[in-house]
């Protein structure tokens, strides 16, 4: 068995980190798009990295939440099943 503390160190940590990577990437994306916007001659090339950028940012979001939904479910089992043997499995 690990250490109940450094459990909850990572946990902590995880926590933090995935909604940290999501706001980094948001931000570096937001002056990735100034930059090509400045750069660019014809505004195809914006274009495309504006609809990557897009994507990414949609695709982390999504990621966060279907992660999220998934927690749901597994907390909503864990506490069905709770119940059903604290009533005695009806």
């Amino acid at each position: 068995m690990s250490d109940p503390r450094f459990e909850r160190v990572v946990t902590a940590l995880g926590n933090l980190a995935r909604p940290f990577a999501i706001y980094v990437t948001s931000a570096a994306s937001a002056v990735g798009v100034v930059i090509v916007a400045l750069r660019v001659e014809n505004g195809n090339d914006g274009a495309i990295f504006f609809g990557a950028v897009g994507v990414l940012i949609g695709l982390l979001i999504g990621a966060r939440a279907a992660e999220n939904i998934n927690s749901a479910k597994q907390s909503a089992k864990v506490e069905i099943a709770k119940a059903q043997n604290s009533t005695g499995g009806e």
